[in-house]
């Protein structure tokens, strides 16, 4: 059930707070855009307005002309793709080994570093540069992914 002809909705003046990748850490999860209710969205749009109780999470075509703004609806949407791209092929790049037997990578002026976690055995940590992060992982690969989603925020600030 969509919001496009519920009467006590506006449909103009819309801004985007938030915006994110329904997929960045699982396969294949859609929800439905809550103003239209048609649309199957893995790229929500998290759209505010003034005169309204509650925030609407929407798809881009919604988000665009609810904003009366149809270009940057779709610039969220192919960042948030580009960086699951970037993401998904993290893994695969060639990390090298240090001479203490720890997989590291040197990217965009940072050292990101992955190491087993000194108190909870069978768990990993990371670094990136001398920034020890306070977490532990399961295993290797997840603590890689979360350097690299904790990286994607030091190169959006920079």
């Amino acid at each position: 059930m969509g919001h496009w002809d519920r009467k006590n909705v506006p449909q103009k003046g819309w801004e985007c707070i938030d915006f994110y990748d329904l997929c960045a850490d699982a396969n294949e999860v859609y929800a439905t855009c809550e103003m239209c209710g048609q649309e199957r969205i893995r790229y929500v749009h998290v759209m505010r307005h003034p005169d309204f109780y509650d925030d609407l999470l929407v798809g881009c075509v919604c988000a665009g002309k609810m904003s009366d703004d149809y270009v940057n609806p779709e610039k969220r949407e192919k960042i948030l793709s580009n960086r699951s791209k970037r993401r998904k092929s993290w893994l695969s790049r060639t990390w090298r080994v240090s001479a203490k037997g720890n997989d590291f990578l040197n990217v965009k002026g940072h050292n990101v570093t992955i190491f087993p976690a000194k108190y909870r055995l069978g768990h990993w940590c990371f670094k990136i540069d001398d920034d020890f992060n306070q977490n532990t992982y399961e295993d290797k690969n997840r603590a890689k992914l979360a350097a690299f989603d904790l990286l994607q925020k030091y190169n959006e600030k920079i």
